[in-house]
């Protein structure tokens, strides 16, 4: 209670913030800055330690509630005293040559979430070597680095005895053994996130984590002409990969039979191999490119293939469509989409043939079509209309008009619906 003097009288004031629960004292807390939640101690016993068992902090080096310590001894001085941390944001605007001895050193080894983003535009890179024996590594599960670090992993590496999540986005390294040695260091790391930089050079990136579950790649948008990078995979044990790079060239070391999910955009000439290691997916994002029918063959079908989605550039042919469903006998849902790929040599022609019987997977297994930017060339409409003939089990037909075609929108509506359709269920919708 709180006494103020009104003229003679003496007004008590509860104090209603000290009595609310510890959750939603945190909750206020996490709205401040770090120093202001910690100015907070002073208030009264009761808000003594509640600003130190606040589970998420942000230090950020461009708040002006730092004081005068400078905010790397801000960090070293105020890191060890938060006894229930579990997820760290650091942000930096300069760079720093003090995280490993500053940072790492003074935060409790608790089961942490972490993440470092160096977001400023010198050409300085702030170094990261993670030295041995730190504790916070054995307990760390997330960690996320972003911008301008370069990391420099040494002979004996840092292990990272519990670290399942790894994103590198836009950091560099010293020399291609430190990303080896890094995720060597990761032995049940399960989720990696590798947003790469492009480079002058070739590199070889070798990348082996037997405990991988899903793995991401893709690239800034800045380009070199010499902008190769080699990566080598072996990762057995992967559900998801997601790579959207057309500059690179991945070697996938060894099979992952329990790939379920694959989304991949990537200059397939360069990447010949890819779809064979792409055989046990249920639910398939590819570009359609022509050489398609001659890397598939008879021994190499998509049993277990049921969602497919095909980004299909100017040059789609029909016959090349058609031809490869063959090799998804179980396929239930297709969807095609438009898109503008690096024009190359390749896509100039057109390898496939109209199938000589009707595909396993339009006879028994086909549900839904989705067709966006369906632009009504002879060559879509053969294969619409081909398909529409002889997917007997079709349920819906979701065809979406390119933009250019909307002045022709009712011709091309009034061809579509006069098609014929093998499933007299079959809902065709356009738009």
């Amino acid at each position: 209670m709180k006494a103020a003097r009104l003229g003679s009288e003496e007004v008590m004031y509860p104090d209603r913030i000290s009595n609310l629960p510890n959750d939603l004292l945190l909750r206020i807390l996490s709205l401040a800055p770090v120093r202001t939640a910690m100015s907070t101690s002073l208030l009264s016993k009761r808000w003594k330690y509640v600003w130190k068992m606040m589970p998420t902090l942000v230090y950020d080096e461009t708040c002006p509630y730092i004081g005068p310590l400078g905010f790397d001894l801000f960090c070293g001085v105020s890191l060890p005293l938060h006894e229930a941390l579990k997820t760290l944001n650091l942000k930096l605007g300069k760079y720093t040559d003090s995280i490993d001895i500053l940072l790492f050193t003074n935060i409790r080894s608790n089961p942490l979430k972490m993440t470092i983003n160096l977001n400023y535009f010198y050409s300085y890179y702030t170094p990261i070597t993670f030295p041995n024996n730190i504790n916070v590594f054995k307990t760390l599960l997330v960690l996320k680095l972003k911008g301008r670090i370069v990391l420099d992993v040494v002979d004996s590496p840092v292990c990272f005895p519990a670290l399942k999540i790894l994103h590198l986005i836009c950091v560099n390294f010293q020399c291609e053994e430190s990303f080896t040695r890094l995720l060597s260091a990761c032995p049940v790391l399960e989720d990696l996130f590798l947003q790469r930089l492009s480079s002058r050079d070739r590199f070889l990136f070798s990348m082996s984590v037997p405990s991988l579950q899903r793995l991401s790649i893709t690239k800034e948008c800045a380009t070199y002409g010499s902008d190769e990078p080699r990566l080598e995979i072996s990762t057995p044990c992967l559900k998801y990969l997601k790579i959207f790079d057309r500059r690179g060239y991945y070697n996938f070391l060894e099979d992952m039979p329990k790939l379920v999910e694959a989304d991949v955009s990537v200059d397939m000439s360069k990447n010949e191999k890819l779809l064979r290691v792409l055989s046990s997916v249920e639910h398939l994002v590819i570009c359609l490119y022509p050489s398609m029918v001659l890397d598939l063959t008879d021994s190499l079908i998509f049993n277990r293939l049921l969602h497919l989605e095909l980004n299909v550039c100017n040059s789609f042919r029909s016959n090349l469509l058609l031809s490869l469903l063959k090799y998804f006998p179980n396929l239930q849902s297709l969807n095609l989409g438009r898109t503008y790929p690096e024009d190359t040599e390749d896509q100039l022609y057109c390898l496939g043939s109209e199938p000589s019987s009707v595909p396993k997977c339009l006879s028994f297994h086909l549900e839904s079509i989705q067709w966006r930017g369906y632009a009504g060339t002879l060559d879509e409409r053969e294969a619409a209309a081909y398909i529409l003939k002889n997917a007997h089990r079709l349920k819906t037909s979701t065809i979406r008009l390119h933009t250019t075609c909307m002045d022709n929108g009712q011709i091309i509506m009034k061809d579509l619906t006069s098609m014929s359709k093998a499933s007299d269920s079959c809902q065709l919708v356009i738009e």
